[in-house]
């Protein structure tokens, strides 16, 4: 997380410097009556909390998700890097809030819930919105704990280190009783525990043939932005199969194997304030908003890195789940005979300008044979393969009609469905030999789209 929030946000962690030690300068005046140590160690204490408090909800997606990831394996939470920063990020906390209460138990516990108070907003909040992460909650707790630990062992030192008295020990605490009653009372009746699965068997390495192949695509696509390491070959058990790498951020790139046809990559999203980590098109990326804006940037894109889409294609631009925050998606299409052919890009652009998704398979319009099953002759075959005895009762999607590859061989296809109610039922109907696949029947308000 941390991290991510450094990452192209000068002006913004200028901004929180700023105010963590206005904070603290505040803090220090309000306590001129103390001692001017214990005045200075009270005004670190209060910045100690309030930059903390700030990077961790700051840019959040405003996506309630009232869900915490439960992540079991610690150890790889404390020793990743972005575990260890948390850690760090704590510590002055704990040592702050030991030096200045001169009691380390009392330091550790307010760390502790303090963390525990962030990774609560985090999943309840609307305008911070992150995602809460059991990884986040361990290190930051450590990082309190370790910080007044160290605290501690600077007490022993000290002359002056008599502590708070028990009674205003006292009053803060019961000071915190409701804020620690709620806390308990949100995680019981509104967050949601999702245990993080961890992968049950080890992912392949990719060869230095499916290596190679993914790097030219990513190359394609990014000039030299990114480099591909640790690419692993992934077969989806339907014989087909992918290489696929990771992108900063958490994103991935994939091509598909052994066809080579398809290169889909994937950023996350600015929105859901883990950093910025959507590709910036050299030249060309700007904050946009609307989809003209969007389809001018992807075609500008597309221009340069994916000039084998243009050609006699229809090029479209829509918001992503009708919402213009989020992004548009920008789509090539292009009809033969008014066949889909296979040809597709499909290029999603965030307000920023950037990209978040790509989606390129760059095929030759095939060879096709004669169709033979015309449209009416397809929903005739569809209502029999779902038996479906009134046709009129139901609700015909809009069909496709495309060119599919199966066994090998290019023909043409009808994709149907229909809705019953909130049940969607979909099928694949071959125009040369009415043959029917993939006959599914799902729940929910689904649509077919083109693929």
């Amino acid at each position: 997380m941390i991290e991510a929030v450094f990452q192209h946000h000068l002006v913004f962690l200028a901004g929180a410097i700023a105010t963590t030690l206005t904070v603290g300068l505040v803090v220090f005046l309000m306590n001129r009556r103390a001692t001017r140590s214990h005045a200075a160690l009270r005004g670190l204490w209060a910045a100690s909390a309030t930059g903390p408090a700030i990077l961790t909800s700051w840019s959040g997606s405003g996506v309630l998700t009232y869900e915490c990831a439960v992540n079991s394996d610690l150890p790889t939470a404390l020793t990743s890097t972005q575990g260890q920063l948390n850690i760090a990020l704590f510590v002055p906390y704990g040592l702050f809030a030991t030096l200045a209460t001169r009691r380390p138990l009392f330091a550790a516990a307010t760390g502790v819930l303090f963390t525990l108070a962030i990774e609560t907003a985090q999943a309840t909040i609307p305008f911070i919105s992150r995602l809460c992460d059991t990884d986040d909650l361990i290190t930051n707790a450590l990082g309190a704990c370790a910080g007044a630990a160290l605290g501690a062992l600077i007490l022993r030192r000290m002359t002056d280190s008599a502590p708070v008295q028990q009674a205003s020990a006292r009053r803060t605490a019961v000071a915190l009783s409701p804020a620690i009653a709620l806390i308990a009372a949100v995680w019981l009746v509104v967050i949601e525990p999702v245990r993080a699965q961890p992968p049950v068997q080890e992912i392949p390495t990719a060869n230095a043939a499916q290596t190679a192949a993914l790097t030219k695509a990513m190359t394609d696509a990014f000039a030299s932005a990114y480099q591909t390491s640790n690419a692993f070959y992934i077969d989806n058990g339907d014989g087909t199969a992918s290489v696929t790498t990771s992108l900063p951020g958490g994103g991935f790139a994939e091509l598909s194997w052994p066809d080579r046809e398809k290169f889909t990559a994937h950023f996350t999203p600015s929105i859901y304030g883990e950093g910025v980590h959507a590709y910036k098109i050299p030249g060309i990326s700007r904050p946009i908003t609307t989809s003209d804006a969007a389809k001018k940037i992807a075609t500008a894109y597309a221009t340069d890195y994916a000039p084998w889409a243009s050609p006699g294609s229809v090029v479209s631009a829509r918001p992503i789940d009708d919402r213009a925050d989020i992004g548009w998606i920008v789509e090539w299409r292009r009809w033969k005979n008014n066949v889909l052919m296979p040809m597709r890009l499909d290029i999603a652009i965030e307000p920023s300008g950037r990209i978040i998704d790509l989606i390129a398979r760059n095929v030759a319009d095939p060879n096709l044979p004669q169709p033979k099953v015309d449209e009416a002759r397809a929903w005739e075959i569809f209502d029999r393969s779902h038996q479906i005895m009134k046709p009129d009762q139901v609700q015909r999607q809009q069909p496709v009609y495309l060119a599919q590859r199966r066994d090998g061989q290019w023909r043409i296809h009808w994709l149907l469905s229909v809705r019953d109610g909130n049940t969607l039922r979909s099928a694949v109907v071959d125009a040369t030999d009415a043959s029917v696949h993939d006959v599914t029947t799902s729940h929910g308000q689904g649509d077919v789209s083109q693929q």
